[in-house]
């Protein structure tokens, strides 16, 4: 069974800012996570309530998640450029 593709308002709205292309190509990897999250989890983080985020590097942006095995979600809690 697939996971649900969760994304945060907050995420949405930086995708919202960048080029159309750009848009398309990060939407398009955040799909893959989604079908495949461990896959793409380079290293991890704690978020402050103390979850424990993956973080995937994609050209110039990091895309910070959680995935919830019991309901089958991926959340995309925030996406960054890398400094």
């Amino acid at each position: 069974m697939e996971f649900r593709l969760l994304i945060d308002a907050d995420a949405l709205d930086f995708l919202q800012g960048l080029p159309a292309q750009q848009r398309r190509r990060l939407y398009s990897y955040l799909r893959q996570i989604q079908k495949y999250p461990g896959n793409y989890s380079e290293f991890t983080v704690r978020d402050d309530e103390g979850r424990l985020l993956d973080v995937s590097t994609y050209g110039a942006f990091r895309v910070y998640y959680w995935t919830d095995p019991a309901d089958r979600h991926v959340k995309i809690l925030e996406i960054k450029e890398t400094d």
